[in-house]
């Protein structure tokens, strides 16, 4: 018997794709990998005495945090307010609506505007803002617990020779590197980004940095996030998928496999493929 449904958060399963092991994120309570950070970075704040009875959580999102924090919220009895651009799935502003939170808008695909309304709303008494792109929990979460479960999990965690993931807030991937590093330092480490916005890409490899609209939401908000940023010489390499590439790719999944993913896990899976 568990007392909520936060503590159905992790644990996941791993599944082996034609031999290639991927965590079943999307098994999650509101369906991503968000969930992890949301009740980890909410609980930590908890304990440090950042977020208090009676306060507001407010962040900026492109869906899947978003979700995740409201989730979260309206089970610990917090009001939460998400700032979201426009032109976004429908889905994902009903979900966090259904949840109970106030969902603000910005500009169509304007993620660093919705982030400046996340931090100035967060700096007032009575809010707190976790702030995903840059807060040193995200990363934590899944270099203490998502790492390990991958680590206990795998047949044998020491001959895992790479670890790929979607640039997202960063945590994900730089959480991963860290953990997984530790068990084989020859480890190499990708990241994902859509074709039409690689702008880690572009800074890796000293180019222009340009960003387009895409489609594989969730990942490659139009900057490079500082959790990123600041650890980059823990990833090797970015690999850029077509946003088309993507969805079909998503499709195929749920069709051949039974995995009701998104586009972002469509581009991960086409990006470890190319890597065997």
């Amino acid at each position: 018997m568990i007392k909520n449904i936060l503590e159905c958060i992790g644990n996941t399963q791993m599944l082996d794709i034609n031999g290639i092991y991927v965590k079943a994120e999307y098994l999650n309570p509101s369906g991503s990998v968000k969930d992890r950070i949301a009740r980890y970075i909410v609980e930590k704040a908890e304990k440090t005495g950042k977020l208090r009875k009676g306060y507001t959580i407010v962040e900026a999102s492109t869906g899947n945090t978003g979700t995740a924090f409201s989730l979260v919220g309206s089970v610990k009895g917090y009001k939460v307010v998400i700032y979201i651009p426009k032109g976004l799935t429908e889905e994902r502003y009903k979900m966090m609506k259904a949840f109970g939170a106030d969902v603000r808008f910005v500009a169509k695909d304007d993620v660093y505007k919705a982030v400046e309304k996340a931090t100035a709303l967060g700096r007032k008494n009575g809010y707190y803002h976790p702030n995903q792109f840059a807060n040193k929990w995200n990363v934590e979460e899944h270099e203490l617990h998502m790492g390990k479960e991958i680590i206990f999990q795998h047949p044998n965690p020491k001959k895992i020779e790479a670890v790929v993931a979607g640039i997202g807030s960063g945590g994900t991937i730089i959480g991963l590197a860290k953990a997984l590093k530790r068990v084989n330092p020859n480890l190499k480490v990708f990241g994902v980004e859509p074709l039409e916005c690689a702008l880690t890409y572009e800074h890796m490899h000293n180019l222009r940095k340009v960003c387009q609209h895409h489609y594989i939401e969730g990942i490659a908000d139009g900057f490079i996030p500082p959790i990123v940023f600041d650890n980059i010489h823990l990833i090797n390499e970015v690999i850029r998928i077509k946003s088309r590439d993507a969805i079909n790719e998503c499709h195929s999944i749920a069709k051949k496999h039974g995995c009701f993913v998104g586009v972002s896990s469509g581009a991960n899976l086409l990006a470890a493929k190319l890597l065997k």
